[in-house]
């Protein structure tokens, strides 16, 4: 069975950026066009948000210059105008909390639609992707995208730019005053600046580099944990605990020390800019104070007092600000490994002029197919093979052959670098994908079964299939019986990947769902490989009425599979070697009896010990 080649496994952790920050900006701001009225509104609460909490140092100049220090007014003056600056406080105060409810309630409605948007256009492409994506990547990392990645990119989308842009707003609010009150404060105050810019830069330089490290470290804990509860089963039989424990240490030491030494450079951060915020502050503390005791006039108390509220709060946009950009790397990072998601191509795709598949007879043609997983590297070569409707075609050869390869391309899983394959004609790349895989049904060697019951499981080809029609089909393939035996019959939930079912339960369960979609091609890849005489033999009953009427592909290991078809193909390296009956290819003596006598042969005894179990009764 020929499969694509070994997957390459990139660390996308070490991978450089390639798509500059303001083009995914650009891309990404356009997941808040659908919600414009909302992200207009909330800028609205933001901006009166910041006129708010500005306004309060300002009141209190006011309060302190013209009431509380005049004694040119008269004392009824002073208390009328002190009364009024306390109920305009209290009204600042009022009004921040319907303003900051609404900011939090939008920040997060917004958060959590454009997550949502996100999510669905990224799960919708995938399901659209090929399958020669997946052939290639991890799912683990496919699930980070869809996860963790749109986590932290909707929240830099909303909540980070949300407060990026408050705190550009404050800071040129903040500007504004500062001017507004004392210039030659604010050129004083302002010395301080190029300073911190330069620590923030150099600080951030350091901390992408230590915030990517935790990264990497923790994907090594991930890996570590997933492969080994992955590999459960192996490590207990092996007795690898211990081994498994150390490798598992050795992954959580180096991702503790990383982030370890990554919160050792953040706890400096802080203190690093309350330094510079104090020499700032006792810079135009001297400055100012000095003026005011020298000259009061020049420098009233009340604009000094005001100043200095300004510039205390001056310096927590900057470094909120130097704290967004080193988070915004991250983000971004994740951002580029979402949109490359979804720039990439479907490469199986229907073009334009693709129409519907009407109802097929069945019969499959391949016309000088030539199909590679890597182009350079084919495996199939050259076919040409033709399939008359409602043949039972058997499929065989060693490992790496092409079986598989050949029936995923009749399903047009892969597109052919050479060649056609069509089905009663139809060039499988001129009909509508949903038309063509709604008349074939595939039984793999390891049936997948998704969460939910056995019920729904069976109907999952067919959902407007009655309840009469899944039982009949559960008892055409023998799986009828030992569902009834479960507790809850139909209705058991098989847990995920039926993980409540035996390989042979599953395979069963795999054989009534194939059936009660009624296909016109059906597939079966090595589905009998993997359970036991028994089950087999059920499933042997089965197929008679299974295949009967349809064209079939049929890959086995098993004679008693094969040896029915009406036609055996054998594969090798890619080509068609030898083709016929059963009884006409053990007579050739080549590729296919040498097969049948390694791998196919059963012995009567054996055939013997498992019939009689069988009642003569059941289907």
């Amino acid at each position: 069975m020929a499969g694509p080649p070994p997957r390459m496994i990139i660390d996308e952790e070490e991978t450089k950026r390639k798509i500059p920050d303001r083009v995914l900006f650009a891309r990404l701001l356009r997941y808040l066009a659908p919600h414009k009225l909302k992200t207009a509104l909330l800028l609205a609460v933001m901006v009166a948000g910041i006129g708010t909490s500005l306004a309060t140092p300002y009141i209190s100049q006011v309060a302190i210059d013209m009431y509380l220090l005049n004694t040119s007014l008269p004392l009824n003056e002073r208390l009328e105008g002190l009364t009024f600056i306390v109920f305009l406080f209290l009204l600042v105060y009022l009004a921040n909390f319907p303003i900051s409810y609404g900011r939090t309630y939008l920040t997060t409605l917004i958060g959590r639609k454009v997550e949502y948007d996100l999510r669905m256009e990224l799960f919708s492409h995938l399901q659209d992707l090929s399958l020669s994506y997946y052939d290639k990547r991890e799912v683990g990392r496919i699930m980070s995208r869809v996860t963790n990645d749109v986590d932290n990119l909707t929240e830099l989308i909303t909540a980070g730019v949300v407060s990026a842009f408050t705190d550009i707003l404050t800071l040129v609010g903040i500007i504004a005053f500062m001017l507004y009150l004392n210039l030659y404060l604010s050129l004083i105050a302002f010395t301080i600046l190029p300073f911190m810019v330069l620590f923030v830069w150099a600080f951030g330089k350091r901390a992408r580099e230590a915030y990517r490290r935790t990264r990497k470290t923790i994907s090594g804990v991930t890996s570590q944990i997933e492969e080994s509860i992955s590999g459960m089963k192996e490590v207990q039989a092996y007795s690898r605990e211990r081994a498994s424990m150390r490798a598992f240490d050795r992954a959580n030491v180096m991702d503790l020390e990383a982030n370890v030494s990554a919160a050792r450079l953040q706890s400096l951060f802080f203190p690093a800019v309350g330094i510079f915020g104090a020499a700032g502050l006792a810079i135009v503390l001297w400055f100012g104070g000095s003026t005011y005791m020298a000259n009061p006039l020049a420098m009233p108390w009340g604009v000094l007092y005001a100043f200095m509220q300004y510039l205390n709060r001056f310096f927590f946009p900057i470094q909120d600000l130097g704290m967004f950009y080193n988070n915004i790397q991250s983000a971004m990072a994740g951002a580029e490994r979402i949109v490359d998601l979804l720039d990439t191509e479907v490469e199986v795709k229907e073009a334009e002029g693709t129409v519907d598949l009407p109802p097929i007879e069945g019969g499959v043609k391949f016309e000088d197919f030539t199909f590679g997983y890597s182009p350079e590297i084919p495996v199939l070569q050259n076919v040409n093979l033709e399939v008359k409707p409602r043949e039972n075609i058997a499929l065989v050869g060693p490992t790496g052959a092409g079986k598989t390869t050949l029936v995923n391309l009749i399903y047009r899983f892969y597109d052919p670098q050479k060649g056609r394959v069509t089905v009663d004609g139809y060039d499988l790349r001129n009909v509508k994908l949903k038309s063509l895989r709604s008349q074939m049904a595939i039984v793999l060697q390891d049936p997948f079964l998704f969460s939910g019951t056995i019920r729904e499981n069976i109907r999952y080809g067919r959902p407007d299939a009655s309840d009469e029609e899944v039982v009949e089909a559960a008892k055409a393939v023998g799986a009828h019986d030992f569902i009834m035996a479960l507790p809850e019959g139909y209705d058991t939930d098989v847990r995920e990947r039926g993980g409540r079912l035996s390989m042979g339960q599953r395979q069963l369960v795999s054989f009534a769902r194939a059936l009660l979609a009624n296909p016109r091609i059906l597939i079966l890849d090595e589905a009998t490989s993997s359970v036991d005489a028994y089950t087999e033999l059920l499933i042997q009953r089965a197929l008679k009425k299974i295949l009967k009427g349809r064209t079939s592909f049929v890959i086995a290991h098993r004679l008693s599979t094969v040896r029915n078809a009406d036609r055996i193909l054998v594969l090798d390296q890619g080509r068609t070697v030898e083709e016929g009956n059963h009884r006409q290819l053990m007579k050739k003596g080549g590729l296919y009896r040498h097969l049948y006598e390694m791998q196919f042969r059963y012995t009567e005894a054996e055939m013997e010990t498992v019939a009689p179990t069988i009642p003569t009764g059941r289907s």
